[in-house]
């Protein structure tokens, strides 16, 4: 079966890793099914949208998806604007920072596993626009911005959100996968050069302008030091490893005429020897993966290499200095 018939849904990856649904990412992401009147909100029937039997686009599924957006855009816009825990309880700070690309995140969840087909989506971001949006704006901003998008690119910015959050979320965990198999393996492998080819390519291709502003939003929470992003990207280089932070260099690029360095945590559970085909120059030729534009290229071999160090800490030094080396000469002159 290949993986554009696999059921890649978030509570389809919670089945195989439980510490996702025992994370504040998946708590918040439940939430967003509760409907608008749940009998522990305080404020009644606030969140609803204000004409609920309304026909919006004349489909019910994307008239349905619309309302329910509608709800979970007043909860985050509201937890955002406001300090009370009405909505996403002991969760708030982490709506603040996290809501919007959790809030997407569950959108495309949604989208794709109802098989939405592309009249649809295209009605779909149209009502966004003609009937959401214009119901909203009694908040001081318009925090989540949403893009117009095709099938396939909801499925690509779909594997960044599931990358992302493993990540995250396995970060506190213990699971490794080193001597089981790795459910969703090729997925995440798959979302791995989704990432770095869309670094690439919005830089220079100016032909997927809604695709690149979403992916743009998306690497703004990466930035710096958020606590709730698996991955994090910098300007400036970090070092090969930073122990303070458990940051591991995955890759250096060019990005809108700015070097960024992008980090991972260490997560034990990712199986680095199965993506060596992806990361190791030595062994790659051209990759290509399903919904994946081009192949992974300005990759540097540090990803294998701490596959290595991670089994082989009493050579760490020895490592350290050939890593240094090679990547001094490859990314900072």
């Amino acid at each position: 079966m290949s993986n554009e018939d696999k059921d890649f849904s978030v509570n389809k990856i919670k089945e195989k890793y439980n510490f996702i649904e025992k994370s504040s990412f998946y708590t918040i992401f439940k939430e967003f099914d509760w409907p608008c009147n749940h009998h522990l909100y305080m404020i009644g029937n606030a969140t609803c949208y204000p004409d609920e039997h309304s026909k919006l686009t004349g489909i019910d599924d994307v008239d349905k998806l619309l309302k329910t957006l509608y709800s979970n855009l007043y909860r985050v816009y509201y937890t955002i604007e406001n300090n009370q825990n009405d909505y996403f309880d002991h969760n708030q700070y982490e709506v603040k920072k996290m809501g919007c690309i959790y809030l997407k995140y569950w959108l495309y969840d949604h989208i794709t596993s109802k098989n939405f087909s592309e009249p649809q989506i295209t009605e779909f971001f149209k009502g966004i626009n003609d009937h959401i949006k214009p119901k909203i704006s009694s908040f001081k901003d318009d925090y989540c911005k949403f893009n117009k998008l095709t099938l396939d690119e909801i499925k690509r910015l779909k594997k960044l959100y599931a990358f992302n959050t493993i990540l995250y979320a396995g970060d506190k965990n213990s699971v490794n996968c080193n001597n089981s198999e790795c459910n969703y393996m090729d997925y995440f492998e798959e979302a791995l050069l989704e990432f770095i080819n869309s670094i690439k390519n919005c830089s220079t291709n100016p032909s997927e302008k809604e695709y690149c502003n979403e992916f743009k939003d998306f690497l703004k929470i990466c930035y710096e030091n958020n606590t709730y992003s698996g991955i994090a990207v910098y300007n400036t280089y970090k070092g090969n490893i930073d122990n303070t932070s458990k940051k591991y260099l995955l890759f250096a690029e060019k990005y809108e005429n700015e070097k960024l360095y992008a980090y991972i945590k260490d997560n034990t559970w990712l199986n680095w020897s199965k993506i060596d085909h992806i990361v190791n120059p030595q062994k790659r030729t051209t990759i290509a993966a399903t919904s994946v534009v081009g192949s992974a290229i300005g990759l540097s071999s540090i990803f294998y290499y701490l596959y290595k160090v991670y089994l082989n800490h009493i050579l760490k030094y020895k490592y350290n200095a050939i890593i240094n080396i090679y990547f001094n000469s490859k990314f900072l002159f």
